[in-house]
């Protein structure tokens, strides 16, 4: 029985945390193409994007990541001996990089206050497709439990990859005619 409450922790907290990742980061494309405009709505959408990105950061995002560790933490205690399989390393390894990209958005947030950052809405797109990947590895290794789903997931993640890629340009493209 506890080992499935926690499961059930750790997936709502990964479905409700990457839900506010993909969120934040359009957000952030849409932000960052405000700093473009020079009308009358600019400082009026800029404030609406900083109060939306903040309550989804602070409210949704951060209390989700933190029940997808509550959760695989309490299932790896209950099962120690995942902690020695390499697909687990893996996936821990694939989560810790999403948790500093998590924070990362963070430090993203609080630069699109200040001025326009150095990365441009295209840039953001592209940014916001690195979680699709992880979410991608993740749950190969999790559900295939074992190195054919990792090469299984790589070539996906390599496909999607490039396909994510080519759909951006192509979108970018289209923007500029």
């Amino acid at each position: 029985m506890s080992y499935l409450f926690f499961k059930a922790l750790h997936i709502i907290g990964f479905v409700s945390w990457f839900a506010g990742i993909f969120y934040l980061v359009r957000l952030f494309v849409y932000h960052r193409e405000s700093w473009e405009r020079n009308d009358a709505a600019t400082p009026i959408l800029r404030k609406q994007y900083e109060l939306m990105e903040g309550r989804l950061y602070n409210i949704i995002q951060t209390p989700a990541m933190a029940l997808t560790w509550i959760g695989g933490i309490g299932m790896l205690a209950l099962n120690p001996a995942w902690l020695q399989q390499p697909w687990m390393h893996l996936k821990l390894s694939l989560v810790l990089l999403l948790t500093l990209y998590h924070f990362s958005c963070g430090r993203q947030m609080k630069k699109l206050r200040q001025s326009p950052t150095g990365m441009s809405s295209f840039g953001y797109r592209l940014y916001n497709e690195l979680p699709t990947l992880i979410l991608i590895a993740v749950v190969m290794l999790a559900v295939w439990k074992n190195l054919q789903g990792l090469w299984l997931g790589l070539g996906i993640l390599l496909c999607l990859g490039v396909l994510f890629f080519v759909a951006a340009k192509a979108y970018k493209k289209k923007r500029e005619r």
